[in-house]
């Protein structure tokens, strides 16, 4: 299976997601909700080499953006919103129309074009031109994909809002999680970068650094598994639910990873993909905590640290406030002008 490498990523953008990495490893994942001009711009710079009719993608975006808008027209147009004009919420509904009209031309679009040299050129969409978005919106950690034909975010994903979001949220809550939240990390950013057979490395190389965080060690994670019972980690039940899902994350790792021999290609981003999920999905497990109260635990940590803030800025005001009255009082003093014993 040969892998597209067009407009793969340069060393400076591959240094810049390793910067990112290296920051996830200590912050977690920041996932946004909108569009970075960059990404836009990106995409701009990419269409016209995945067609020969990208004003009319723009075209039928614009016309997608204003039925969205109950007909009224669009102010500003998609190239010039991808391009820098607007903001980011509004660029990443742009974005998606884009996307949208790209798939809907490309099966049923048949009529021919001028490219400026020749008449009648039949139209030509590239399909890798999703797969190349999705990778865009991955490296800049946009919350939404493109999948199976429709524009989504992935907390909309089973896997993702049940497996991988409470497992980036359970490695960054606690500092002895550490390394096996940069080796999670790594997971995603390989996958960003195209490396689906580094991915698979690092996935589970995670859930070795997991094992270590419990003080459970081992040569393999099938061992470390075995060495958790004794350790009562885990119960006998535990392991033999589990046993199975590890020695897979273990073949996988071998047949697939890089750190074993391997064919170009052997690896898919699917297989990447589903070591992450597992991977995910062990340690959530093993943290005996349900995803939806790692969830609940971070929401209440972010509540509480927002009302510290504010308390502290409310206290702060106070103070200010006291200091100013207290330097008016002095400055409107009745023995100012009299002189002291």
């Amino acid at each position: 299976m040969s892998t597209d490498n067009r407009f793969a990523p340069l060393p400076s953008e591959l240094r810049r997601r390793r910067l990112l990495a290296e920051t996830e490893a200590l912050t977690g994942v920041v996932w946004r909700d909108d569009c970075p001009v960059e990404l836009g711009r990106k995409v701009t710079a990419l269409l016209p080499h995945m067609t020969n009719k990208r004003w009319d993608v723009f075209e039928a975006a614009d016309q997608h953006r204003s039925v969205a808008n109950d007909g009224s027209p669009v102010e500003v147009s998609a190239a010039d919103v991808l391009k820098g004009e607007g903001g980011a919420e509004e660029r990443l509904d742009v974005l998606a129309a884009v996307l949208y009209s790209f798939e809907d031309l490309r099966v049923r679009d048949e009529a021919p074009t001028d490219d400026g040299w020749h008449n009648n050129v039949p139209p030509q969409y590239d399909p890798h031109f999703i797969s190349m978005v999705n990778d865009f919106l991955l490296a800049a950690r946009v919350e939404w994909h493109f999948d199976e034909g429709h524009f989504t975010p992935r907390g909309n994903s089973v896997l993702y809002a049940e497996v991988v979001k409470p497992a980036s949220v359970l490695l960054d809550a606690d500092p002895k999680f550490l390394s096996a939240s940069a080796g999670f990390q790594a997971a995603i950013t390989r996958l960003a970068e195209n490396k689906p057979d580094v991915a698979i490395t690092d996935a589970a190389s995670s859930v070795q650094e997991f094992f270590r965080s419990l003080d459970v060690q081992g040569n393999s994670i099938s061992n470390q598994l075995d060495n958790a019972q004794k350790a009562g980690v885990i119960t006998a039940y535990d392991r033999h639910l589990l046993k199975p899902i590890v020695d897979w994350t273990n073949s996988d790792r071998s047949e697939r990873g890089n750190a074993h021999h391997h064919r170009e290609g052997d690896a898919s981003k699917s297989d990447a993909w589903l070591a992450v999920h597992v991977a995910a999905a062990l340690m959530v497990r093993l943290s005996n905590e349900e995803p939806r109260n790692i969830l609940r635990a971070r929401d209440k940590r972010q509540a509480e640290a927002a009302a510290a803030e504010k308390a502290e800025e409310v206290a702060r005001h106070a103070q200010a406030q006291a200091a100013q009255v207290q330097s008016d009082a002095w400055r409107t003093s009745t023995y100012d002008d009299e002189t002291p014993f």
